[in-house]
This record gives structure tokens, C-alpha cells and sequence, in this order.
């Protein structure tokens, strides 16, 4: 009876033991699944960096230009279909 009650315990040990080795190698596999979605992800990175890189230098170089001053009204003589010098008014 002795002995089958440490057959027993050792058997106990052994799947505890088991348990905690198989949880271990699950870690290890997700961590290492990871790595290789993180080093995938992180290629298709590089690859639209390297490509935009290769857009970006075959574009002609640039150089700031100033705008003439934009105004919001119109400026010529020819306002709501007639033209207007002074006090002087002529409809079209």
C-alpha cells in the first residue's frame, strides 16, 4: 500500500512536471510566432519605405516660390456688367 501510494505521488510530480514543460513550450512557440509576425510586418514596412525613398528622388527638385498677394474682391474696372471710371458709368 506504501509503495502504491508513492507510485502514486511520483505520478503526480511527472504530470505536474509534464504541465508546466508543456505550458513552457507553448510560451516559447507563441513568442516565437510573434517574432516572425513582428519580422514580416516590419519587411512590409521596409519595402513601402524603400519605395516611397525611391518616388521621393525621382521627383524634380523644388524650390519655394512666393504667391502674388491674392485679394477676395475683384480689382478690374468691370464690376456687376458695367464698366465704371469715376462718376462716369456705361452698361453693356
Amino acid at each position: 500500500m506504501i509503495n502504491d501510494k508513492f507510485c502514486d505521488l511520483e505520478k503526480r510530480e511527472l504530470q505536474d512536471k509534464i504541465n508546466t514543460l508543456t505550458a513552457d513550450n507553448a510560451l516559447l512557440r507563441s513568442n516565437i510566432n510573434n517574432d516572425k509576425q513582428t519580422e514580416f510586418i516590419n519587411g512590409k514596412f521596409n519595402e513601402i519605405e524603400n519605395q516611397l525613398i525611391a518616388i521621393k528622388s525621382a521627383q524634380p527638385s523644388t524650390v519655394p516660390v512666393q504667391w502674388p498677394q491674392l485679394t477676395a474682391v475683384s480689382t478690374s474696372p468691370y464690376i456687376n456688367g458695367m464698366y465704371s471710371w469715376g462718376s462716369n458709368s456705361f452698361w453693356n
